[in-house]
C-alpha cells in the first residue's frame, strides 16, 4: 500500500515548483481530472488547478510543468489501477500527516471526479453511483487527524477510492 518514495517525489516536486500546503489535494485533483479523460498540460487541464486551488489565478510555469509531469508519470498506475497510485506515505511517517494526506487526497478526488471534461468546470453529476461514490469519498476528507489509524479501514478506503478512480477512467477512455 505504500509508496514512499512516490509520496516524497510528489511532494518534492510540487514544493519546489511553488505549491507549500495541500499537495495531495493537487495531486488527486489531478488523478480525477485524468479519469474524467482531461489531457494533461491542456489548457483545460491547466485551468482546473487555476480555478479551484490558486483563486482563479494564472499557475506559474514551474507548477504547469510539475503537474503535467505527474501526470505523466501516473498515467500507467491509473491504467493499471496500481495500487500505489494515491502515494500514501507508509506506516513509519506519523498518524497525523498520513491522515492529513488521506483527506487531501479525498478532497482532491471528489473536486477531480466532479469536473465537466469539455471546459473543466464543475458538473451537475447525474449519475447515481457515482453521486453516492462522492459523498462517500466526501466524508473521507472531513477525517479527524487526531484520531487512531486502524490500517485495515485505512487500506479499504484506499481501495475503494481506487476503484471509483478506475471505473472512471475506464468509462472515459
Amino acid at each position: 500500500m505504500a509508496d514512499k518514495d512516490l509520496y516524497t517525489k510528489i511532494k518534492s516536486d510540487l514544493t519546489e515548483a511553488g505549491i507549500n500546503d495541500n499537495h495531495f489535494q493537487w495531486y488527486a485533483l489531478m488523478l480525477g481530472a485524468m479519469a474524467k479523460g482531461i489531457t494533461p498540460g491542456n489548457r483545460v487541464f491547466n485551468s482546473i488547478f487555476s480555478n479551484l486551488l490558486n483563486d482563479g489565478e494564472p499557475l506559474p510555469g514551474a507548477v504547469v510543468a510539475a503537474m503535467t509531469n505527474l501526470a505523466m508519470d501516473s498515467e500507467s498506475k491509473l491504467e493499471n489501477a496500481d495500487e500505489d497510485l494515491f502515494a500514501m506515505p507508509g506506516a513509519d511517517v506519523d498518524k497525523k500527516t498520513r491522515l492529513q494526506v488521506l483527506a487531501d487526497l479525498s478532497y482532491g478526488l471528489s473536486l477531480g471526479l466532479s469536473i465537466n471534461a469539455a471546459d473543466g468546470t464543475m458538473e451537475k453529476i447525474k449519475d447515481k453511483d457515482l453521486l453516492a461514490d462522492l459523498a462517500t469519498i466526501s466524508e473521507v476528507s472531513r477525517v479527524d487527524t487526531d484520531a487512531e489509524l486502524d490500517e485495515e479501514d485505512l487500506k479499504n478506503v484506499l481501495e475503494f477510492m481506487l476503484d471509483v478512480l478506475t471505473r472512471t477512467y475506464q468509462k472515459n477512455q
